[in-house]
């Protein structure tokens, strides 16, 4: 989960977002087969900032994994999802951070070995991640590593013709069009990445799901457009345009009806998974 402003988070922040967030977690690892991509050199006194750290889960299973002398700081806009200090280990801390913002504490920059950013795509708009890499890119040390795995809601896969899907569809675009989500720059993230003067692609993955992880994909997607609801009347609001929270969950029942049926309906995102390089 990412961090961002209270004002651009399109989803609560509950016990059920955070139980979520934890099994997209689980379905990250079982697609990648790794927490900290191989090609990146473990060593002793490594400093690992997981940006966007939401509950903190990707941190606090790494932590074990980590040469002893290694640490790993989460920082996120609000810790409303992170679990009490009594339950972090030793190599791990929270902290607060605007990874958006311009403004970076002087200490942090060039500071860690490795920078860790997951599922920001409901955080960027007007199809731009330019801020956000930059932070990271300011973030690292020279030689240091940017990990980085999205969601490309732009290229959500559906059975050809199904209705339920379609109808399902045209709710969104009339959401994210108020909301100024474009998701195209997830189709290229490898080519943003790079645009960053300092930064190289070393490894870029825009494979597709196993077929034993469509359900879980799916699900946690469900679960998400569902969540997400709780916000509509607000933006319907300021923009009449936006669907109803009762439209919407009326619609995502019946596309979920028809996801459950042997050879029914589809509907989930597809990943990308990106490491580059800092030059030094």
């Amino acid at each position: 989960m990412a961090s961002s402003t209270p004002t651009t988070y399109l989803l609560p922040r509950d016990r059920f977002e955070a139980t979520r967030v934890s099994s997209q977690h689980l379905l990250w690892q079982l697609h990648t087969g790794y927490l900290l991509h191989p090609d990146i050199p473990l060593k002793e006194g490594m400093i690992i900032a997981d940006i966007g750290t939401g509950t903190g889960i990707w941190a606090l299973e790494l932590s074990p994994h980590l040469p002893l002398s290694a640490q790993v700081v989460g920082y996120d806009i609000a810790s409303t999802h992170l679990p009490a200090p009594e339950y972090w280990p030793a190599n791990v801390r929270f902290d607060h951070l605007d990874s958006l913002s311009e403004t970076i504490p002087e200490d942090l920059i060039g500071h860690f070995d490795v920078v860790h950013l997951r599922m920001w795509a409901f955080v960027i708009r007007d199809n731009d991640p330019s801020a956000l890499i930059r932070h990271a890119e300011r973030l690292l040390k020279p030689g240091g590593y940017l990990q980085w795995d999205d969601a490309r809601f732009g290229s959500i896969v559906t059975r050809e013709g199904d209705e339920t899907a379609l109808r399902f569809r045209e709710l969104m675009r009339r959401k994210w069009t108020v909301t100024k989500h474009n998701f195209q720059w997830l189709d290229e993230l490898d080519q943003h990445v790079n645009r960053r003067a300092g930064l190289e692609v070393v490894d870029c993955q825009y494979k597709p799901w196993a077929p034993s992880l469509i359900p879980l994909v799916t699900n946690t997607f469900m679960l998400a457009l569902e969540s997400s609801s709780a916000l509509l009347e607000r933006l319907k609001q300021a923009a009449p345009s936006v669907p109803s929270q009762e439209e919407w969950l009326e619609a995502l029942a019946a596309l979920y009806e028809e996801i459950q049926k042997p050879g029914g309906a589809q509907f989930h995102w597809l990943p990308v998974s990106v490491l580059a390089r800092k030059s030094g």
